[in-house]
């Protein structure tokens, strides 16, 4: 995962000001599209603050199209996501309006490691990963757009602990395809499948980074390119 974090350079209010709480409270995860085709951090906390004027960004965390993830808020921020749910949940909102859109895999590769991620360090079941629509008092708003149910399935296989060989197939791979070519490592085809060049670009790149080579793309090697 490729985290940024803009937890002290985003807009806030002069006056108002998010509540905070234990780690213990959190109880949910909250998985948001920003119903627009573009979209940042920035622009999405000027407007929550200027707009709606909200002490700051309602999410805490912004995934772009491109993977990268903006950390907005630490996790004991309440902020305001899901009404009244807010005090137990934590905000991922994926830039994109998957109602007229689709949710492109490097992106979705993103939002399921770091969902697993936060699932891992706060003890979340994936039963407990919900779509803004799922939560109560939500059900007529069509956020994310896309399917939780899979998305919920995808958190139980790959992700932050991937294990990626020749052979494999599907949005992680292609993530690491991707991952691969903006480091100049050449993997073939973005194509989703883990075939002879993507195991050779893999191989090139552990040379580099002076770990284990074997061509499959295990816990070192997924943290060593996305981290």
């Amino acid at each position: 995962m490729k985290i940024v974090d803009k937890r002290h350079s985003l807009t806030v209010h002069g006056a108002r000001y998010y509540k905070r709480r234990t780690r213990r409270d959190i109880q949910f995860i909250a998985i948001h599209h920003s119903a627009t085709v573009s979209g940042s951090a920035e622009a999405f906390a000027a407007y929550h603050v200027t707009q709606l004027g909200w002490p700051g960004i309602g999410y805490h965390y912004v995934v772009d199209k491109k993977g990268v993830i903006s950390w907005c808020h630490s996790v004991e921020t309440v902020s305001y996501h899901v009404g009244n749910s807010n005090a137990g949940a934590i905000g991922i909102c994926l830039v994109g309006d998957f109602r007229q859109e689709r949710l492109q895999p490097v992106q979705r590769a993103a939002a399921v490691a770091l969902t697993k991620s936060l699932m891992q360090e706060l003890g979340i079941p994936k039963e407990r990963v919900l779509g803004h629509q799922e939560f109560p008092g939500y059900q007529w708003k069509a956020c994310p757009a896309f399917s939780m149910s899979e998305f919920r399935r995808e958190l139980t296989k790959g992700g932050t602990k991937a294990l990626f060989s020749k052979g494999d197939k599907g949005p992680e791979v292609k993530a690491i395809q991707q991952r691969l070519k903006e480091l100049g490592f050449s993997p073939g085809p973005i194509d989703g499948m883990y075939g002879p060049q993507t195991a050779a670009a893999v191989i090139r790149f552990q040379q580099q980074a002076g770990i284990a080579v074997d061509g499959i793309t295990g816990p070192e090697t997924w943290g060593r390119l996305f981290g």
